[in-house]
């Protein structure tokens, strides 16, 4: 995964570094300092894999009995987010995302920080992009607090179009990557329970939505 992560990111410094070179001086949206906010529904499915151990304990005979186990669960994946974006320099902004996240099991939130590189066709109303970045999601749960446990750390990865039909006004389409990975430990107050797992989470969903431009 860490590969995948240095690949992203090389890729995503080479297009921006060449975008700007050739970028045509009568590019209208999506320049050096200017304000984007997105709004997005993403839908698609998640691949949870969870390895982890048991220990019991018994205070008869001092015995402590261990049980490994490892399972893959598959889900349906639905997300909501808002994310606000400044431009440092034509095409390339820093993106602040923000998203509730629906599973079988609750909900979770994710607080993540992207790279993102919007190119530039001369003469169309299409503008292909993609992101990269790095957060902090939560586990999923049904209780009130979804702040309560920000231990997953979360790789985003996307790419798509924005057509404009109006000035500062586009509607989005993406194919969105996330990869989840967090570890949990658990145990009851009379100590003679424990549970250590490591989860590992990937989802790939499809993404729509607008964007203003300010």
């Amino acid at each position: 995964m860490k590969r995948i992560f240095f690949v992203l990111a090389t890729l995503l410094i080479i297009a921006s570094g060449y975008a700007q070179v050739n970028e045509k001086s009568e590019r209208q949206f999506y320049k050096q300092g200017d304000w984007e906010f997105g709004f997005s529904a993403n839908i698609g499915g998640s691949s949870e894999q969870t390895k982890g151990a048991s220990i019991s304990y018994h205070s008869n005979d001092s015995s402590q009995y261990y049980y490994p186990y490892d399972y893959t669960e598959n889900d349906i994946y639905i997300h909501l987010g808002i994310s606000t974006g400044f431009y440092i320099i034509n095409g390339l902004s820093i993106e602040p995302e923000f998203t509730i996240n629906s599973y079988s099991e609750g909900f979770s939130v994710s607080m993540l920080g992207n790279l993102c590189y919007t190119f530039y066709l001369p003469q169309k109303n299409i503008y292909p992009y993609f992101k990269l970045g790095y957060g902090l999601s939560s586990e999923p749960t049904n209780s009130g607090d979804l702040f309560e446990s920000l231990n997953f750390k979360t790789i985003n990865a996307g790419g798509g179009i924005k057509l404009m039909y109006s000035p500062g006004m586009a509607f989005k389409m993406e194919i969105n990557y996330r990869n989840l990975t967090g570890s949990n430990t658990y145990s009851y107050s009379d100590q003679f329970y424990s549970s250590t797992s490591e989860t590992n989470t990937s989802i790939i969903s499809v993404s729509i939505g607008i964007s203003i431009l300010l």
